[in-house]
Order: C-alpha cells, then sequence, then structure tokens
C-alpha cells in the first residue's frame, strides 16, 4: 500500500450506516472526509452516496478517528439546490459537527483540513501533478455478519491529474498505483489530496472530492476543493 502519515490519512472517513432491520442492522458503504474553519467541522461527501442507499442522514455513523468509540452529531446540513447549482457540483454534500455535542461525548481528537491554508484550486494544477485518492472501496470494506465482524481498510491510491474534465468545476486524473482494486465503489466522497512544497517543507492539501470513476478505464473525476471552500465560506457563522 502506498503510504501517508496518519493524521494525514485519518481526514478520510469511512461511512457506516445504521438501520432498524435486526438482521443486516449495519452498512458500510463510501466515503468521506473532515474540514474545518475558524469555528466548525464539517463533514463532506458526495451526495449520491446516500441516495443510491436510500439512507438519510439520521442513518449515518461517522467516527471521529480511527481510534473512536462515539460517533458524531451533526447540526446543520448543506447542498446546492437546483437553481444554484450546475453539473457534477451539485453532489457536494455537507454536515456541520455539533461542537457542543461532540465536546461532551467525543472521545478521540477530531482531525480536520483547514480549508483556508490546507485547500487547493486546482486550476493551477499543471498537468501531469501526482494526487493521491483516501477512501473505502467496497473490495476492502464490509460487514462479515457470520464472524459478527466489520472488514474495513482504508487505501491511499496513487493518481495523475489529467485536467479539466466536461463539466464545470469538474477534473480528471488516471490512476497509476501499487493497489489493484476490482472496482472503485465505494470511493465516491473520497478526499484528492496533492502534495505541495511550501518553504521547503512538504504538505499535504485537498485538491477536491472524487465523484465516480471506473477501474477498467482507470479515470476518475473529482470536484475543486476551491468550490468547497467557496460553500463553507458562504455559512453564516452561528
Amino acid at each position: 500500500m502506498d503510504q501517508m502519515n496518519s493524521t494525514f490519512d485519518e481526514i478520510a472517513r469511512p461511512i457506516w450506516f445504521e438501520h432498524d432491520d435486526p438482521i443486516y442492522s449495519i452498512w458500510v458503504k463510501g466515503s468521506s472526509f473532515i474540514c474545518a474553519d475558524a469555528k466548525h467541522f464539517y463533514w463532506v461527501t458526495a451526495a449520491h452516496v446516500l441516495t443510491n442507499t436510500k439512507a438519510d442522514p439520521q442513518s449515518l455513523r461517522i467516527f471521529s478517528s480511527d481510534s473512536a468509540t462515539t460517533t458524531l452529531s451533526f447540526d446543520e446540513k448543506y447542498t446546492l439546490t437546483e437553481t444554484d447549482a450546475r453539473d457534477d457540483y451539485r453532489d457536494i454534500f455537507i454536515l456541520r459537527v455539533d461542537d457542543e455535542e461532540f465536546s461532551k461525548c467525543g472521545d478521540s481528537a477530531l482531525i480536520g483540513q483547514d480549508i483556508q491554508d490546507g485547500f487547493l484550486d486546482v486550476d493551477s494544477l499543471p498537468l501531469g501533478s501526482e494526487l493521491w485518492i483516501v477512501g473505502y472501496a467496497d473490495d476492502d470494506n464490509y460487514v462479515d455478519y457470520e464472524q459478527a465482524k466489520i472488514k474495513q481498510t482504508r487505501s491511499v491510491v496513487r493518481a495523475i491529474y489529467q485536467g479539466q474534465g466536461v463539466s464545470d468545476y469538474c477534473h480528471t486524473a488516471r490512476v497509476e498505483s501499487s493497489i489493484k482494486l476490482s472496482s472503485f465503489d465505494g470511493l465516491s466522497g473520497s478526499p484528492v489530496f496533492y502534495k505541495r512544497i511550501d518553504g521547503g517543507e512538504e504538505r499535504m492539501v485537498l485538491a477536491g472530492m472524487l465523484i465516480r470513476g471506473t477501474a477498467n478505464s482507470l479515470m476518475v473525476h473529482f470536484i475543486n476543493a476551491a468550490v468547497i471552500r467557496r460553500m463553507i465560506e458562504l455559512i453564516p457563522w452561528a
């Protein structure tokens, strides 16, 4: 597996859903990440991850870190409507972490990518730049009900930037990784990172959020992180 430091990895979070079914109560499906501004933390994924599983935000079970035993609570939802969004970036889905509830019940650190210092506008990225997709592919994430275990593996997948996609604010990359996945299912909502050199030091900055891709073509599409940052910047502070 391609290696990165643990703090960088843990910004990416797997998506669990809990349902009333007495036998199949937990589903593990999809990827997401946590980011933050000066006052709040936000959980971000692709909206179709929820719609494709016919789930709602109340069924989400998101852990703040790999070591956490309690899940996050949320107090606000943010999406783009039909009237103020076009094409792929309507797929951005954001929940604000309930800070007060987390301060009472959180049992581990909450790590988030800073939207000011840690986000990149991909329009400035040269073609051929190296990117890193951090997510939870279905191949390695599932519930084994017979053994009463949840299989959960975070993959760090190398990709090469290919430029602007067919729709506004959507960009493309070609996967070139030592990790061989039979399918890219489950990677929607994954953060896409770029390693930037600042003052001689390497920093991982968010380039975007993956929304689709196919293992046969090795091509993936992602939304520019600058759009997600702008959405959060427009949220009134409370």
